[in-house]
């Protein structure tokens, strides 16, 4: 499970995006022109992000992003600290109905399985953020070489 207060801390920021755009160094203080339409597309969609989370969530140095991480977690666990625990979808509650709740404090007997009885999920607790972005970065650079939008 990657839980928000972990994919919080995986915000693209002026620094990240600038990246994002051109691996080329560039000026701190604007955005490099974006050096191909891979990186175009990719900064667009940053931008819309970055624009509805400061506007929605209050996030002013950049969007977080969640699905990225998640994925990150399979390739490369060895950025994350995780911990098992015990965790259930509240599907009878008033106030909760939906809600994916964590037993952080053992509240539940459990017993050492991955089954209906155990402790069945293993939850982020955080990441190495800028070896994240490294990975991702990594990622682009490699996708931006075979990129069919980079086709004219």
């Amino acid at each position: 499970m990657m839980p928000l207060n972990v994919t919080h801390t995986a915000i693209v920021t002026a620094d990240v995006h600038s990246r994002l755009l051109s691996p080329a160094p560039s000026k701190v203080d604007e955005l490099p022109p974006a050096s191909s339409s891979l990186r175009r597309t990719l900064s667009t969609l940053v931008t819309f992000f970055a624009d509805a989370y400061k506007s929605t969530f209050g996030f002013n140095d950049g969007p977080p992003l969640h699905d990225a991480l998640t994925i990150a977690y399979i390739a490369h666990p060895d950025l994350f600290k995780a911990t098992r625990y015990r965790v259930d979808i509240e599907l009878a509650g008033a106030h909760t109905i939906g809600e994916t709740v964590v037993d952080i404090w053992h509240y539940r007997s459990c017993d050492s399985s991955w089954g209906a009885q155990g402790r069945n999920c293993l939850v982020a607790q955080s990441v190495n953020v800028n070896k994240f972005f490294d990975i991702l970065l990594d990622c682009i650079a490699k996708c931006d070489k075979v990129s069919p939008l980079n086709s004219n």
